[in-house]
Order: structure tokens, then sequence, then C-alpha cells
């Protein structure tokens, strides 16, 4: 898989796929191409992209560390054609690059990455995008499967129902290790709060009651950012433009929290 291709499978926004190309085409990879091997591991990943944050500065836009994060991918095409792993899913899970920068877009007005301390999972094979959900083996002591909600996902029973029994067949089949393992979620939208700002029939509620929740965590705010689209940390200037962003909004003016929950997956 070329980097060409790539970036046109996963529809990179015009503007930042020429600059990829732009930067591709005149850099010299080769002082760098151990540390671009050491980001497709989870293990060295973290110290690898530290690494070179410094060697590619100044990076404005990330339009660098991007080029090297879609390099990766591309080669791991390969390691999916060997596994035998649907393309589909390759192209799919690839999609977070094009999602990410939409985002920043949304939220900043400008075309940027700023999502690389994320994509290591992806890159390195461990997070699949399957139908409406992601999917990450985790192995801290005890193998798990925990359950990402890309911001473009239709929550609704059916779609998850897809995407969450063909989960279940790809473990078993490509990753047999984590055949049958728990299925866990933390996030926002697993806040026990929401039952009293969604209507009965919502499917964010609806998601949430497949997960028999174990604790909540007040610590993170990352609703801010998904169900606001903002860095602002003022409350009084979060929008309100959709139902959730009203009722929520005022929750917390009154004085309310809103936490990230964490469930394990109850399977039928």
């Amino acid at each position: 898989m070329d980097l060409f291709t790539l970036c046109g499978r996963i529809h990179l926004p015009g503007e930042i796929q020429e600059k990829v190309m732009d930067y591709y085409k005149t850099a010299d990879f080769g002082p760098t191409e151990s540390l671009r091997e050491r980001l497709k591991s989870r293990d060295t990943e973290a110290r690898a992209r530290r690494e070179l944050e410094e060697i590619l500065e100044p990076d404005p836009g990330k339009i660098k560390m991007l080029t090297y994060m879609l390099l990766c991918g591309a080669e791991l095409y390969h390691w999916y054609e060997e596994k035998g792993i649907p393309e589909e899913i390759f192209f799919d899970t690839m999609g977070c690059f094009s999602r990410f920068i939409e985002e920043c877009r949304e939220k900043t007005g400008m075309y940027a990455f700023d999502r690389e301390w994320w994509t290591g999972r992806q890159i390195s094979g461990n997070l699949f995008r399957i139908g409406e959900l992601e999917y990450e083996m985790i192995d801290d002591g005890r193998k798990r499967v925990s359950i990402h909600i890309p911001s473009d996902a239709v929550l609704t029973r059916e779609k998850c129902d897809v995407s969450m029994e063909a989960a279940e067949s790809f473990f078993a089949r490509y990753f047999p290790d984590y055949r049958d393992k728990d299925y866990v979620c933390h996030s926002w939208l697993l806040a026990p709060e929401l039952k009293a700002l969604l209507p009965e029939d919502s499917h964010i509620l609806d998601f949430q009651r497949r997960f028999r929740i174990q604790e909540v965590d007040y610590q993170g705010q990352e609703y801010v950012e998904w169900v606001f689209k903002t860095g602002n940390a003022r409350v009084a200037d979060y929008p309100e433009n959709t139902r959730l962003q009203k009722s929520m909004k005022k929750y917390l003016q009154e004085g309310g929290k809103i936490g990230n929950g964490f469930g394990v997956w109850i399977k039928n």
C-alpha cells in the first residue's frame, strides 16, 4: 500500500493530503527509519513519538508527524493481508486520521493533526474499527477488549448489535487469545447523570444500558469536547445548539457534574 493510495482511500481532506505528499516527496526518511519502526509497537510508540517530535520541529499543524503515522499505516496493510483481515476493516480503521482532522477543524476552524498521542493504537494493529464501533486489545495482566465510540458512530440498537457481533467473530478468528474476554468501555456516554438529561428513547441511553457500570470517574471532562465541541473552560460560553447541549449546560450551571463511567458489556 503506497501513501498516496491510502490518503485517497481514507478521504483525507485535499488540503492536508497535498501538504502530506509535498513533505513526503522532499523529506529524507532514512535517518528516522528506526523511529518509524518503533512507532508501530505499543511498547515503544510513546517514547519514539516524543523523540520524533523533537527531530521534526518545527512542525506546524503536525503535518510531518501525520505523514510518518500514515506511512506506518500504509506499511501495516501488508500485515492485515497476511492475517487475512478484510480490507474494509483496514480502511475503516485508518479512516480515523481523516476523522480526527475534521474534528480539529470543527473545534478550531483549522485543519490540523492533533491526535498523534492516540493513533499509535491503529498503526500498531491493536485497535480496529468494525462497523460503528472501535475495539482495542488491552493486556495489562488481564486480556480485555476496550470499546471506543467514534464521533461519527450511529448508536442505533441495530447497528451496535451488528458491530458487536462482528467484533466477537473477528477476535475469535484473528486473535483467539481474546475469544470470550470481557468487553469494557470507559466513556462519558456511560455517565449515570445522562439518565436525567436525555429522553428514555435516546440512543445514548440504549447504548449505556448494554453495560454493567462498575465505577464513575469525575476527574476527566471529555464530554466538553464531544458534546460541546470546544476547548473553552467557561460553562457560560458553551453552545446550546442541540437538546443535549441545552440540558447538560443547564445541569452544569446548577452545579452538576458529568463523570466518565466504566462498564462491562452485558452479553446476551
